[in-house]
C-alpha cells in the first residue's frame, strides 16, 4: 500500500528535482557565516524540575481534510504565540496538503527571536541548507525516510549547518532505529502519518496521546535513551485539552508541538495559556 509519507517523498523529490539547480547559487559557506547567531532550539525545550512542559506552537495553514485558517495572517500568528509564551515555534513549509511555504519561515524569521522549526517532510539535505538559510534552527526528521546509516548522515548534515535534529517516529517500528543513533531530540508522533494511506481525510485525524503514554510506559529502551544528560523528548499531535497536557506532565517529557488545535482556535493566546498552565506536574 502507497502511504500518506510515500505520496510526500514522491512530491518533494519533483520540487527538488525543478529547483535544485538554482538552490546550489543561493548557498555557500559564506551564507552560512553570515546567519545571525543561533539559537539554541534544544536548549529552549530542556524542561528542569521546577518548570512545566514547553510548548511548541505551529504555523499550519490546513491539514488533509481540514482548513485551520482561510487565510493565514503570519504575523498576528506570531504575536499571539509570543503573548502566550510559547518557548519555540514551528513553521511547516509544505505548500501542497498544507498550505506552508518558504516564504513563510522567512516571516516568521524577520517577526520573532524565538527558535524555529523546520517542519518538512525532507528527504534531501538541499531540504536543511534551504531551512537554514531561511532561519530554522532546527530541522525535522521523519525515521520513516532513512535507515540507519542515512538517518546517522542527516543528522550530521543538521550539526554541520548549525541546526538541531529533532527526529520523528510516528510508528512502534521505527523506534529501535531512531534510538540506535541516539539523538538529542525524539519527537514521538501521536498521529501514525507513517501508516495512513496516500490522498488522506478523515484518516489524517486519527490519534490520541495515549500513543506517547503508552510508548513510554512499555519501552525501556525509551526510558533508558531518555536518562541520558540532555535528551529532549516531545509528544506532538492530538493535543487538544489541559487534560491531555496533564497526563504528558506527568512523564518526562521536555515539551509537547501543538499544530491544528492552536491555529483554529478562536482565542489562541488563552488557549495556549491554558495548555501551559496544565503543563506542570501536579
Amino acid at each position: 500500500m502507497e502511504t500518506f509519507l510515500d505520496q510526500m517523498k514522491a512530491i518533494k523529490q519533483q520540487e527538488i528535482a525543478e529547483k535544485k539547480s538554482s538552490m546550489s547559487h543561493l548557498f555557500s559557506q559564506t551564507a552560512l557565516e553570515q546567519r545571525p547567531a543561533q539559537i539554541s532550539f534544544k536548549k529552549s525545550l530542556e524542561r528542569h524540575t521546577d518548570q512545566g512542559l514547553s510548548l511548541i506552537a505551529e504555523v499550519k495553514t490546513k491539514a488533509p481534510g481540514r482548513q485551520n485558517v482561510e487565510t493565514l495572517d503570519v504575523g498576528q500568528v506570531i504575536k499571539d504565540y509570543t503573548l502566550a509564551g510559547v518557548n519555540a515555534i514551528s513553521v511547516l513549509t509544505d505548500g501542497h496538503y498544507f498550505g506552508g511555504s518558504l516564504e513563510v519561515m522567512d516571516q516568521a524569521r524577520s517577526l520573532t527571536t524565538l527558535p524555529l522549526l523546520h517542519k518538512e517532510f525532507i528527504i534531501d539535505p538541499c531540504q536543511l541548507e534551504e531551512g537554514c538559510l531561511r532561519g530554522a534552527n532546527a530541522a525535522l526528521i521523519l525515521v520513516y525516510y532513512f535507515n540507519e546509516s542515512a538517518l546517522k548522515t542527516m543528522i550530521k548534515t543538521c550539526q554541520d549547518l548549525g541546526l538541531d535534529a529533532v527526529v520523528e517516529c510516528s510508528l512502534e517500528s521505527e523506534l529501535p532505529r531512531a534510538l540506535s543513533v541516539n539523538p538529542d531530540i525524539l519527537l514521538i508522533n501521536n498521529r501514525p502519518i507513517a501508516s495512513i494511506p496516500a490522498n488522506p481525510t478523515r484518516q489524517y485525524h486519527e490519534g490520541s496521546v495515549d500513543v506517547s503514554l503508552n510508548w513510554w510506559e512499555k519501552y525501556q529502551e525509551l526510558r533508558e535513551w531518555k536518562a541520558q544528560e540532555h535528551k529532549v523528548l516531545i509528544s506532538a499531535s492530538c493535543i487538544s485539552r489541559p487534560e491531555d497536557m496533564r497526563r504528558i506532565a506527568e512523564l518526562p517529557f521536555d515539551a509537547v508541538l501543538i499544530g491544528n488545535s492552536v491555529m483554529s482556535a478562536p482565542d489562541r493566546v488563552h488557549f495556549l495559556q491554558e495548555l501551559k498552565q496544565a503543563g506542570f506536574k501536579a
